[in-house]
């Protein structure tokens, strides 16, 4: 994809954002992209004084959930690490009192909580994971 992507909505709670490139460029639902914006300066390595680029600062990464001709939206794939697993012990009746037995239960926790991009503007960068 040569054209510079660039974010033209970001929605109020910063999860999702929408690109400028679309189906006519070749874009899908599931394609993943990372956002980012660049340096105000050119960074320049000190010895040899050859110009290295912009830094990138990375807001996220996202994921594309609908798209349109010329447009696309994603969505923000991290997520706080959900907590521990828990274990949850049982114990089976038995036909006498006191012969029970008892299982163990591994229980992931699943709720996982999204990480929105961090500070996404209108003309921020992405391109292709």
């Amino acid at each position: 994809m040569s054209k510079q992507i660039k974010i033209v909505h970001v929605s109020d709670d910063n999860c999702d954002v929408s690109l400028n490139v679309g189906s006519i460029n070749g874009v899908q639902e599931g394609d993943k992209f990372l956002v980012y914006s660049l340096s105000d300066h050119e960074i320049v390595d000190p010895d040899t004084g050859e110009s290295l680029g912009y830094l990138e600062f990375v807001k996220g990464t996202g994921e594309v959930v609908h798209v349109q001709d010329k447009m696309c939206t994603i969505t923000s794939v991290t997520y706080r690490k959900p907590v521990a697993k828990k274990t949850i012990r049982k114990t089976t009746p038995s036909m006498t009192m006191w012969a029970g037995s008892t299982v163990e239960e591994i229980v992931q926790d699943d709720n996982r909580e999204q990480i929105p991009f961090d500070n996404p503007h209108v003309g921020d960068l992405a391109k292709p994971i």
